[in-house]
């Protein structure tokens, strides 16, 4: 398998996980309008289940994305060094240039993670605020 077609992936990968990512982003944000008044217990009880349903997404998307991005920086980094065994020093374009992919790569790892994580901590914000009035309202009618 060539090092290309590996970048290729790698930056595939990124892709679609960060429109997985939105996807998920989009749907807490329309579970969050369809949030039920809180003295509907039963409802809010079964609306907590389901919102915590696809948050493991984001949290997985904030662990993994700067893994694949450091995976696409060494492949980068491999051919680089390929690149500089096979044309010596004469190769400094496409040396550099394989450096500057491996440097997008770490830099896109990093983003997509920091954009999952801002988004695992808002949600779960809105749904520990939430569970906090269910308690209080349910303190009251004990």
């Amino acid at each position: 398998m060539s090092l290309e077609l590996l970048h290729d992936i790698v930056f595939y990968a990124m892709g679609a996980m960060f429109i997985a990512s939105n996807y998920v982003i989009a749907l807490k944000f329309l579970q969050l309008r369809q949030k039920p008044i809180s003295s509907e217990l039963e409802n809010s009880f079964v609306w907590v289940s389901d919102f915590r349903g696809g948050l493991w997404w984001l949290d997985f998307g904030a662990t993994t994305a700067p893994l694949v991005g450091l995976l696409g920086t060494i492949i980068a980094l491999i051919e680089a060094f390929q690149k500089l065994s096979a044309k010596g020093l004469s190769g400094a374009n496409e040396i550099s240039s394989a450096i500057g992919f491996a440097l997008i790569a770490t830099a896109v790892g990093i983003l997509l993670s920091l954009w999952n994580y801002f988004f695992y901590k808002f949600f779960n914000d809105k749904l520990s605020s939430y569970k906090e009035t269910l308690k209080h309202q349910l303190l009251k009618e004990l």
